[in-house]
């Protein structure tokens, strides 16, 4: 059986009723407690991760990845596809490789661009999955 610590709130609310997003009171169940934490990241992983999803925070990048999950383009591919201009496009995509999402090289005066983070696919499949599931924001 599990250990289970519980004691009464004080009363923030004054006679208020607590708000459904809060327990009515302090209640621990110790080994809930222990998995949970066994299952946090170091902090230094946990903030890389972070890193990842403020890059992934903006709509260009994310249909930068979209778009490369097509295949390895050059710059002024990726341009077109996105809409932007090639500079634009390229400081985007500087971004991204400096997390090592994306991978380029050189071929003459071009630049091509691939995705090195696979993951990142799926991740957004699904996002969009999930988006269009449970509708749009509210």
């Amino acid at each position: 059986m599990a250990r289970r610590k519980t004691t009464a709130p004080a009363r923030p609310y004054g006679d208020k009723a607590v708000p459904t997003d809060k327990c009515g009171v302090f209640s621990v169940d110790e080994e809930r407690v222990r998995r949970g934490r066994a299952a946090l990241p170091p902090d230094e992983q946990a903030q890389d991760i972070a890193d990842i999803f403020k890059m992934l925070a903006h709509p260009t990048r994310v249909k930068l990845i979209r778009g490369l999950a097509s295949g390895e383009m050059c710059v002024c591919e990726i341009s077109e596809v996105v809409g932007l201009s090639v500079s634009a496009t390229s400081h985007q995509l500087h971004q991204l490789r400096d997390l090592r999402l994306v991978r380029s090289r050189s071929e003459g005066k071009l630049v091509h661009y691939s995705l090195q983070a696979p993951f990142l696919v799926s991740l957004l499949e699904d996002c969009a999955h999930h988006v269009s599931d449970h509708g749009a924001r509210v």
